[in-house]
């Protein structure tokens, strides 16, 4: 029985899909509309059984896997690091070739899966990331205020969050014009506040409600923020076989170059959810920096810092973190401070 795989180059509104069979030769190629049916149409009418259909981890592709796996295709959304690599032997990229190049790399199996996250975990991650959206503009405009104040020398100093705007009228109230050139990034800041205050309220909600979460923040330096990101980054820690394995799909493994007489390590890979491991890199400083109470974890951290350097120090602690979080989550269980006494022994 002959196998046949496609790849799919999926862009806004186009999406080019080319059909190859196991010996790579071309059974059908063209463009359709990016639709799950208009895919599955053209799919349907090349009348044979797939073995891969593939696409690049993208904007659209979660969206595109969900409703072709629900139809019944064997749909591999791939690492794009990966294809872009292959593709880069290409001496021509057009949408075609491009197809063509992704059908061979389902045919030749050279590819990483990407896992594409459950619609529950990607909509609780569009209020995480909207909550910082409105958190970054907020800062923006802030600093946009200060800059402008200081052309003539009205200095706003530190100031509280919420005594910003008292302090900037402050400032400007003798100034009539300045008044008039500042009070619209007030009132946008002060709606940006309000609905800010909206979306935190609302993943604190979430995470209350969550049994999951609630465990993860008996770690000491973990908030709802980060138990809420690692959750809807993991997704499903089935996937994962060690618990160590969740440290490298984070980016928080060092990279290792190793040919001929040169072999060292690097800085981390940095390659997988950003978000997630920024989070866990707060909550490492946290651990370290502020939490007072006694635990293996941060003494561990803490003789990092001091035989290398505290940045070390939190990306270990983080990696460290990520492993624990996975584990606590498999196994249902409550985070460990060790013993003193068992640390002071080791």
């Amino acid at each position: 029985m002959t196998d046949y795989f496609a790849g799919l180059d999926v862009s806004l509104n186009e999406t080019s899909i080319c059909i190859l069979d196991q010996d790579g030769t071309i059974l059908r190629e063209g463009k359709v509309t990016t639709e799950p049916a208009a895919i599955d149409t053209f799919l349907r009418a090349a009348g044979v059984s797939f073995k891969r259909v593939g696409l690049e981890a993208g904007t659209l592709s979660a969206w595109l896997c969900h409703n072709l796996l629900d139809t019944g295709w064997p749909v591999i959304c791939m690492e794009t690091r990966h294809a872009k690599a292959a593709l880069q032997a290409q001496t021509m990229k057009t949408d075609r070739n491009d197809a063509r190049g992704l059908a061979h790399i389902m045919r030749t199996g050279w590819f990483r899966a990407v896992h594409v996250k459950s619609v529950e975990s990607q909509k609780l991650r569009v209020l995480l990331n909207n909550r910082r959206c409105l958190l970054d503009k907020r800062i923006d405009i802030e600093l946009q205020i200060r800059g402008t104040l200081k052309v003539f020398g009205l200095k706003t100093g530190k100031v509280a969050t919420g005594n910003f705007e008292q302090r900037i009228r402050e400032l400007v109230e003798a100034d009539a014009q300045l008044l008039f050139c500042v009070e619209p990034l007030l009132e946008v800041r002060r709606h940006l506040r309000e609905q800010f205050r909206i979306l935190d309220s609302a993943i604190r909600a979430v995470v209350k409600e969550d049994p999951v979460c609630r465990r993860l923040m008996t770690i000491p330096g973990v908030g709802a923020l980060t138990a809420l990101a690692f959750k809807t980054s993991i997704d499903r820690p089935e996937r994962f076989a060690h618990s160590r394995d969740v440290g490298v799909a984070l980016g928080l493994t060092p990279r290792k170059y190793a040919s001929g007489e040169v072999d060292y390590d690097g800085r981390i890979t940095k390659c997988g959810d950003v978000v997630a491991r920024s989070h866990l890199y707060e909550a490492a400083k946290v651990l370290i920096s502020r939490v007072t109470r006694w635990s293996s974890l941060k003494v561990w951290g803490l003789r990092i810092a001091k035989r290398s350097s505290m940045k070390n120090a939190c990306v270990a602690v983080s990696r460290k973190l990520a492993v624990i979080m996975h584990r606590m989550w498999i196994d249902g269980s409550e985070f460990q401070w060790g013993s003193q006494k068992e640390d002071a022994t080791a």
